[in-house]
């Protein structure tokens, strides 16, 4: 949303807000002005009426049974006014709080969004324009077998960025549309040491593989999908913990029939006030426009997405003295 027109926005949200409050406000007292001087208007109608009839004392007239009437229905009259401008009040603060809230949740999807289209054009058309170069180069020049073999290289390792990046929004369509999960029995150790052999041949750091048992059984798990969220948990420690040159992941039996997997980075670690938001579809730390990490947002929403159909849970805290700690609980059933 452009920032001119959203300002303008709130100014009309907030001016018709306001009339609304004041408006209420000044009716209810009109009301009660209005209920008031009809008292006193028939309170006086009454008192001549029972002078006409011969009735000059005015104790006997307070505590006749046509005053109490009176009074009765008037004070009934004031608590309704009371309590409808009460009601109306309560109604519009809870409608004001409904559509600012609202309209903060619109604009952080909007915000998600452009995050998304920024992070996505750029991820597209850094690899194609390095394999465009290098198939410009090629035909262009002749090159030595070490200079077509190093541009290769990096040409395959642009056509494996595009096909992660295929594979991520495909993987979250699927995980946000309903996937079939193929759910089987399967030992989370072995899972887990060839999730750290794939991303260990692309790290020059060290992954470290700590697990105090030896076979970690899981009745119900999806092989594909828990090794896609295993292999995505390691790459983003790698990936944000630029500075570190060690992964640790650790594997443990836990309570009720769970098992934890916890990955480490020792780098700058993650914000507390953005542990929450992390996990959100589209969500990436800082602004778009200068942030120099790649990826589209899409990663730790689906492994979100995956461990919670696994009945599982995942968070994140403060590594100790830096980085920060994914922590992935599992039910072995």
């Amino acid at each position: 949303m452009d920032t001119k027109k959203s300002k303008g926005f709130d100014i009309l949200f907030y001016f018709v807000i306001t009339y609304v409050m004041v408006a209420g406000g000044w009716w209810s007292y009109l009301l009660y002005i209005k209920n008031e001087d009809a008292l006193s208007a028939k309170k006086e109608v009454l008192w001549f009426s029972m002078k006409e009839r011969g009735l000059q004392n005015e104790q006997n007239y307070l505590e006749s049974v046509e005053y109490t009437r009176l009074e009765e229905e008037y004070s009934r009259q004031k608590w309704m006014i009371f309590s409808e401008s009460a009601v109306l009040l309560i109604l519009t603060v809870l409608g004001i709080w409904r559509i600012a809230k609202s309209r903060q949740k619109e604009l952080e999807v909007a915000n998600q969004q452009r995050n998304f289209l920024l992070s996505i054009t750029h991820e597209l058309k850094s690899p194609i324009a390095a394999i465009q170069l290098t198939l410009d180069t090629f035909k262009r020049r002749k090159l030595t077998e070490e200079q077509s073999e190093l541009l290769i290289t990096n040409a395959l390792s642009d056509t494996g960025r595009l096909n992660k990046l295929v594979e991520d929004l495909l993987l979250a369509a699927r995980v946000d549309g309903g996937y079939q999960y193929a759910f089987d029995k399967l030992d989370l150790v072995e899972l887990v040491k060839n999730c750290i052999k794939i991303v260990a041949a692309k790290y020059d750091g060290q992954i470290q593989f700590d697990h105090k048992i030896d076979f970690a059984e899981i009745q119900n798990g999806d092989k594909i999908m828990l090794t896609s969220v295993v292999i995505n948990i390691i790459e983003n420690a790698i990936k944000y913990a630029t500075q570190s040159t060690e992964i640790l992941v650790q594997l443990r039996a836990a309570k009720n029939n769970q098992y934890c997997l916890e990955v480490a980075d020792f780098g700058k670690g993650i914000p507390k006030s953005e542990h929450e938001n992390i996990f959100k579809k589209f969500y990436r730390i800082g602004n778009e426009d200068t942030r120099q990490t790649k990826g589209t947002g899409l990663g730790l929403h689906i492994v979100k997405q995956v461990i919670l159909a696994h009945k599982g849970n995942i968070n994140v805290r403060a590594n100790e003295p830096t980085g920060s700690v994914f922590s992935i609980l599992l039910p072995d059933h």
